[in-house]
């Protein structure tokens, strides 16, 4: 942290973090409307959100309508058909059969997302249920969500609500102020970069942050840079300029010059934001939620530092009982290692068994012939044997596995793995965030020039 300059901030679901399954309910209410609005059966009306179901991480094929989680090595684990659970050999065929672009498919990197994909779930489940009712595909169904979803966004039927209400939706951190004030102590210059609106930012921000600190009567004076509506992923692509924003209302005048600190600003791109306040690559640190927006693409595009906002840390940690069952599965899978290694040497004494055997046939040596014989038939038991039992050990190791991932989450298991592999989303943490945690607040931890060092950063074969 000593060489970092300036800390950037995301806003929602990072600074602010959301009452998941009220906001997420909210969202799939308001969506569901507009769906029944244009047209779709009034039945969909009686949808429920399950805030059980889907997860982070997870894979979307919209045109099968299938809910993928895969592992980091691009193969699929466990796939839904709505709530219909794959068979293995469906599965295979559809994605493990052939290689597939895990890009094609919308990936779930945000909390945003989960309640979009939650409804495009129940309603690929009415579709399997009532086959007639919608004469649509699952492509189509899913670009009809994301247009009213995004409409549900723009016409504030989802704003007016978390705004009237933002104690209802907002998780009101009292620690933020402390961490923020703790990174300007070790002089770092703050900036935040969020998408949201500027009406929206104030209200949420306010709510958070005005009068939380001696010396800091509005959010504002928190942040040296402040720019709401950037448009990422485009802010990390684009060139769009940097408008400085006028009024609450939205009303935007074009900026020149260098970007200064009494001034809120929308749009903009990354190399400007660069070019006009003097910082670059490594000196930056940003910290979002979204694995995609926030953190592969600063990371990728800009060499920023990352820091990625999982919350779901917190759960994980607080579920690590469930690593008491994983001795018991390496110690199994070591078991069948000792007996595969024991039907291998029958294997291969069959093998030169056979050959003699066909060399004594040859010979017509008659009683080498029968002797070999019973040899072969001993060897073949024990063969049938040990091959039987490792089937029985690989059923036990699957059900162990299960029951793993079961205690974890009862659909998918967890966030970070996938049976015993890294999950996709964990193998993305490893390559594109220097740090995650599960909240911003725990930045008050640590110090300003902290030098961070993972214990874990080491290949298979390092002591």
């Amino acid at each position: 942290m000593a060489s970092i300059k300036s800390v950037g901030f995301d806003m929602d679901h990072t600074l602010a973090r959301y009452h998941g399954v009220e906001f997420e309910t909210l969202v799939f209410r308001e969506t569901l409307k507009k769906f029944i609005q244009a047209g779709y059966p009034e039945e969909l009306s009686q949808l429920q959100f399950d805030p059980k179901f889907v997860i982070r991480g997870l894979l979307v094929d919209r045109e099968r309508g299938n809910i993928l989680k895969a592992d980091c090595h691009k193969y699929v684990k466990v796939a839904f058909h709505g709530h219909q659970k794959l068979a293995k050999e469906e599965r295979h065929r559809l994605y493990n059969a052939e290689s597939f672009d895990p890009e094609s498919f919308l990936s779930i990197d945000s909390f945003f997302a989960l309640s979009e994909v939650q409804l495009f779930t129940e309603i690929v489940d009415f579709m399997r249920l009532h086959p007639k009712r919608i004469q649509k595909s699952f492509s189509t169904v899913y670009g009809d969500l994301r247009q009213f979803i995004d409409l549900s966004h723009r016409d504030g039927s989802i704003k007016k609500h978390v705004l009237a209400d933002p104690g209802k939706y907002i998780i009101n951190d009292k620690s933020i102020p402390e961490a923020l004030v703790r990174l300007l102590d070790g002089d770092k210059h703050l900036f935040l970069l969020t998408n949201s609106q500027y009406e929206y930012t104030d209200a949420i921000l306010s709510y958070l942050l005005d009068q939380s600190h001696p010396g800091f009567s509005k959010w504002h004076d928190y942040f040296h840079h402040i720019i709401v509506g950037a448009g990422k992923p485009g802010f990390f692509t684009s060139n769009q300029p940097f408008f400085e924003v006028l009024s609450e209302n939205g009303l935007l005048k074009n900026h020149s010059g260098m970007l200064q600190t009494d001034t809120c600003y929308q749009g903009g791109n990354a190399g400007l934001f660069q070019q006009l306040t003097k910082l670059k690559g490594d000196e930056i640190l940003y910290c979002g939620d979204h694995m995609y927006v926030d953190i592969i693409r600063s990371k990728g595009l800009f060499n920023w530092r990352t820091l990625i906002v999982v919350e779901e840390l917190e759960e994980a940690i607080d579920a690590q009982h469930s690593i008491s069952l994983l001795s018991p599965i390496y110690e199994k899978i070591r078991e069948r290692e000792i007996h595969e290694e024991d039907a291998q040497r029958v294997r291969s004494n069959l093998r030169s068994t056979r050959i003699h055997l066909a060399s004594y046939e040859k010979r017509s040596d008659h009683k080498k012939v029968s002797a070999t014989k019973r040899s072969i038939e001993t060897l073949e038991k024990k063969r049938r044997d040990k091959e039987t039992l490792i089937t029985q050990l690989d059923e036990e190791i699957r059900t162990m596995i299960n029951d793993y991932e079961g205690s974890i989450h009862k659909h998918w298991g967890g966030l970070f793995q996938v049976g015993l592999e890294k999950s996709r989303f964990a193998k993305q943490l490893e390559e594109y965030a220097c740090l995650y945690t599960c909240r911003i607040s725990n930045l008050r931890f640590y110090s300003s020039s902290k030098r961070f060092i993972s214990a874990h950063d080491k290949l298979p074969h390092d002591s």
